[in-house]
């Protein structure tokens, strides 16, 4: 088959349909991605590394200050709900009439449309075509079950997570029927009525989460499916080890990694980074153990060196972190898996919205201290949870299992045979590029 893919986001929203794309060239199809991106990154190289096609749909925000002013304003947002809602207001919309023309020539050429589960011009765009539609779900917990609640409400049995569920749908359809319908309208498409319309294909849902954080809940439709997580393939970087940081790594105990991802921002000069970079550093100096800290620093403010610290610029998360004690970061989806993936316990030092989710779910399996909420970490509590988990062997022992279990899963091969059961074994010839 020819299929086509489109995502929105950050890394930790585009490296998942990386990985997806991969898993599909592997298994005998053309594949195309879209991507509209936080990063003013080009994901062209990778792409023909891997064997697919990579299209640009735009940024979020108009300039890399524009967007680090809005990941400001978003941090200073406390409430979740109010997050999510700037998310779409502030971050998503904007980008819409680009979404939607790059998934109207993605339709037109391809046989298939696999969407992150938020791209509604994407199913849209697939809708008119007469083109079957996949959506690809980050993380569960948009996903209503009798058996879980929304995050981070309490188990109160199936009935009351029932009706918790249908108050979650009625605000959440408030945050994204409208720009949706709105799209639909103005191109002649009928109006929805639920979030779920979008956000979850009637056709195939993939919810790229291990099984180990996921179950297949017994409530879920047919088309809910578990792939696993969707990892991307070692192939697709070149990056090599400098030569200091192995030296780091040989000259004593395995450090700890730090670094909040995106939450950081882009490489630019600002107070915010100034204050993540102090509160990292200040954490690991009071902890009193070895360190590798990622940051932007050829634009940090001068900050004192330390033999005991590593200062990363970046690196491939599966190739730094087996070789760490432990993990502190976000809680993103995509860390967070990784962070298992390679049998490490963690610390999450959790910015927005799912993140919590995240942070929560890791305490739940036993592999992380409570989950720290960014706006109140301080330097001694960041310190205090890292000395916690290096000092339990029963995190070490559970990130160890949840490991072996995530090394033995390969999802993006799971989601390219669940898609190739749904909707039949036709392939096309991979295509080919030169990088």
């Amino acid at each position: 088959m020819k299929i086509g893919i489109q995502t929105w986001g950050s890394t930790g929203d585009i490296n998942p349909f990386i990985a997806l794309a991969a898993g599909l060239v592997k298994a005998g199809h053309a594949v195309t991605l879209v991507i509209t991106g936080a990063e003013r990154r080009d994901y062209a190289e990778t792409g023909a590394r891997l064997g697919f096609r990579v299209v640009q749909a735009g940024h979020i925000g108009e300039s890399e200050q524009a967007l680090n002013d809005i990941g400001r304003r978003l941090f200073a947002i406390g409430n979740p709900v109010a997050q999510l809602r700037f998310i779409f207001e502030q971050m998503f919309d904007p980008g819409v009439a680009a979404m939607y023309a790059a998934a109207q020539t993605l339709s037109a050429d391809h046989d298939l449309i696999v969407g992150h589960f938020i791209v509604h011009p994407a199913q849209l765009a697939a809708e008119q075509a007469g083109k079957p539609y996949v959506t690809v779900a980050l993380n569960q917990g948009g996903i209503p079950t009798r058996y879980v609640p929304p995050s981070p409400l309490p188990n109160l049995g199936h009935w009351c997570n029932g009706m918790l569920w249908k108050l979650a749908e009625k605000m959440i359809n408030g945050m994204v029927l409208p720009s949706a319908n709105s799209l639909r309208i103005a191109h002649g498409s009928h109006p929805l009525t639920s979030y779920r319309q979008i956000w979850e294909s009637a056709a195939c849902n993939l919810i790229a989460v291990s099984p180990v954080l996921c179950p297949q809940y017994p409530d879920w439709g047919e088309n809910q499916r578990v792939c696993g997580f969707l990892n991307v393939p070692e192939e697709a970087s070149d990056w090599r080890m400098p030569d200091d940081l192995a030296r780091f790594l040989q000259n004593g105990e395995a450090p700890v990694y730090i670094g909040f991802g995106s939450m950081i921002g882009l490489a630019l000069p600002n107070a915010d980074l100034d204050d993540a970079t102090r509160l990292m550093l200040g954490a690991v100096k009071l902890a009193g153990c070895r360190a590798i800290v990622q940051s932007h620093w050829d634009v940090v403010n001068t900050m004192p060196e330390d033999a005991q610290i590593y200062r990363l610029s970046s690196a491939p998360h599966t190739q730094i972190f087996p070789l760490c004690a432990a993990i502190v970061h976000h809680g993103g989806a995509g860390t967070t898996q990784t962070a298992l993936r390679c049998a490490r316990p963690s610390v999450v030092v959790a910015h927005i919205t799912d993140q919590f989710f995240w942070g929560d779910t890791l305490r739940k399996l036993g592999v992380a201290p409570a989950v720290l909420n960014r706006r109140k970490t301080t330097p001694a509590k960041l310190a205090a949870a890292i000395r916690a988990v290096l000092a339990s062997p029963a995190m070490r022992f559970a990130a160890e299992e949840a490991g072996r279990k995530l090394q033995a899963e390969n999802g993006a091969a799971a989601a390219a045979r669940i898609i190739e059961t749904r909707f039949g074994h036709q392939r096309s010839q991979p295509l080919r590029f030169i990088p």
